[in-house]
């Protein structure tokens, strides 16, 4: 049993093929099998029809030191689908 599956996306994996249909399921915070997986069982579904689903995007030049204080959890990039993101790396920071 899974702890996750996302069924009915279309996948975009970040290697530059093309994208496709498939369920992906996940396990331990980790992906653990992509392709045709009905009749899988998880401890929760979500039905991604009509949805892209990718890894998470890295943003390598953001100012995500100057919103920490109103989004301590960085709920507002998480949404756009960023899950790593890089600060202060053009001189201009928040902190010296």
């Amino acid at each position: 049993m899974y702890d996750l599956l996302l069924t009915g996306g279309t996948v975009v994996d970040g290697s530059g093929a093309a994208a496709f249909a498939a369920d992906v399921a996940i396990a331990g915070g980790r992906i653990v099998a992509v392709g045709g997986l009905a009749g899988a069982e998880a401890a929760r579904t979500i039905d991604c029809t009509g949805r892209v689903v990718s890894p998470g995007w890295v943003d390598f030049h953001g100012h995500a030191d100057w919103t920490v204080f109103d989004h301590p959890l960085g709920l507002n990039l998480l949404i756009q689908g960023c899950t790593t993101t890089v600060s202060g790396n053009c001189g201009l920071g928040a902190a010296p």
